[in-house]
């Protein structure tokens, strides 16, 4: 790691992590709408994972624009180290992050610290826009709360289903709609090892560690579908290889904290997922069959793919694919 510069000494209210790699036609607008706040006691650490475009220019721009961007250039590691080298540096009492490709929307940080303040909260998140990939910062206004409608949940069985079925705008494993009390995050860092996945292990091995989780109504990101996100990314092995070992994981965390009540919904739930990922996407696009059942293959009839919360037409569906492609 080199170029890392932590210029202030008073430690900010809110720490932002911004993990960029080539992303320089969209950084101009995310630091943008990071130093457009309306609250301004935070720092932005910027951590550059070997992008070999025009992002360094762009960020060590914005540095010099504005003091509390903290700019990191590093090898590339990919997203997850790079957040959690973010995480290491942060030194705010609540941290959140932004996506590259992302921007805040007006007045994001106010609300969110302002409601989870007033709430004792110890994760507090609003909801995100999509926006296309061509969106630009000002083509749109979100809306603006004042005071924002908000739900007060603990972490038990009832409250994690409610944040389940709060709606597209605030997914649960959206990390980077949230900010996070320091203390929460204190031993909790993103799986190096899992790309995609990282951020269901990450929100789902955190909300145990609240006392409190406010929701609020209010937007707070613009979130963009890039052709570059792997929301976006072609139909190729990458779509069902990161299963198994995000399956492995998850299993640990669930284990851990959740009971089994949860878990029976959690499983049923994730299962359907996997089922349209790798059997019904694999059928449907007429290849790659073989190669989807030689990665469930890993976890079949384990622990970890815990078919037995399935209803009995779903698991001969998995059988049956098991039994022909495997």
């Amino acid at each position: 790691m080199s170029n890392n510069k932590q210029q202030n000494t008073k430690s900010p209210t809110i720490s932002i992590i911004v993990a960029n790699y080539n992303n320089d036609i969209y950084l101009d607008d995310c630091l943008r709408s990071v130093v457009s706040q309306s609250f301004t006691d935070w720092e932005c650490i910027v951590v550059d994972d070997g992008s070999i475009d025009g992002s360094g220019p762009i960020i060590e721009r914005w540095a010099k624009h504005d003091k509390r961007i903290i700019p990191v250039f590093q090898d590339n590691h990919g997203a997850s180290h790079a957040r959690n080298v973010g995480l290491n540096m942060a030194r705010g009492r609540w941290i959140g992050f932004l996506d590259a490709d992302d921007c805040f929307c007006q007045d994001a940080l106010k609300m969110l610290y302002e409601c989870g303040e007033q709430n004792s909260a110890d994760i507090v998140g609003g909801g995100g826009v999509r926006v296309p990939d061509d969106f630009k910062l000002g083509d749109m206004t979100s809306d603006s709360f004042t005071n924002p409608p908000f739900i007060v949940l603990g972490f038990n069985t009832q409250d994690v289903m409610k944040m389940e079925y709060l709606g597209e705008t605030h997914r649960i494993v959206w990390v980077w709609r949230r900010l996070f009390r320091r203390h929460v995050l204190e031993n909790v860092r993103f799986d190096e090892e899992l790309y995609p996945g990282e951020d269901t292990c990450f929100i789902y091995e955190a909300l145990p560690r609240a006392r409190r989780i406010v929701e609020t109504k209010g937007m707070v990101v613009y979130h963009r579908m890039a052709r570059r996100s792997v929301s976006a990314s072609p139909f190729n092995q990458k779509s069902f290889r990161w299963i198994p070992p995000t399956m492995r994981r998850l299993r640990w965390i669930m284990d851990t904290y959740y009971g089994k009540a949860y878990q029976r919904h959690f499983y049923k739930n994730y299962q359907d997922m996997i089922i349209g990922d790798m059997v019904i996407n694999t059928l449907a696009n007429g290849r790659m069959m073989h190669v989807a059942a030689q990665c469930l293959n890993e976890i079949y009839g384990t622990d970890i793919l815990p078919t037995k919360y399935l209803p009995w037409t779903k698991r001969f569906i998995l059988w049956l694919f098991m039994k022909i492609f495997g």
